[in-house]
């Protein structure tokens, strides 16, 4: 259900919208808690066409630029499972107790293909194709399960618009938005 629900948020824009999947964050999350934390990584794919070749090396991908991101932090994991399939949540906060892991930290992402409107509230609106990651994150506390922080659409996409001179618009390669979307992540679980 989750990977649904998130398939049907990628390329949509439908993250925020009234009724639709909601950020949880504990007032008492910090995050400089994140110092050992179990990290179970998934990358899917939805709408688009993708080679065999992307299929293969994108979750990999993904999986070492987050490593490199939390390493530049100072955060060693203490496990790390790059998963085939969507991870069972309850499964990776037992993983990370068994490894005596602080907190357990879920990745699901997707990404996919397909046209996206940009600039609506201005004379120069126009829909082009776009690759796109949409991430959910959840930091889960392994001591007692308690879910601290949960966002359930962090998003980047390969096209960065300029509204104003849509032709200074320009595409990201596939490494440049892997990296926009682990940052973006990033960001939300070390926000103070």
């Amino acid at each position: 259900m989750r990977r649904a629900l998130l398939a049907s948020l990628l390329l949509t824009g439908c993250a925020g919208a009234p009724g639709g999947p909601t950020s949880v964050r504990v007032p008492t999350y910090r995050g400089e808690e994140i110092r050992r934390p179990a990290i179970t990584v998934h990358l899917a794919f939805g709408p688009g066409d993708f080679s065999k070749q992307a299929r293969t090396s994108l979750p990999e991908l993904y999986a070492g630029a987050l490593l490199d991101a939390l390493n530049a932090q100072a955060i060693l994991p203490i496990d790390v499972d790059v998963a085939r399939d969507t991870p069972d949540p309850a499964a990776a906060v037992a993983r990370a107790r068994e490894v005596r892991a602080d907190q357990a930290v879920i990745i699901d992402a997707i990404v996919g293909r397909g046209l996206r409107t940009f600039c609506r509230n201005t004379r120069r609106t126009f829909t082009i194709r776009v690759t796109e990651v949409a991430a959910r994150l959840d930091v889960v506390r392994a001591s007692d399960r308690e879910t601290r922080l949960s966002e359930p659409a962090i998003r980047a996409t390969d096209f960065k618009e300029d509204c104003d001179e849509p032709k200074q618009s320009r595409r990201l390669d596939t490494s440049q938005v892997i990296a926009e979307s682990v940052h973006k992540v990033l960001a939300a679980i070390l926000r103070p």
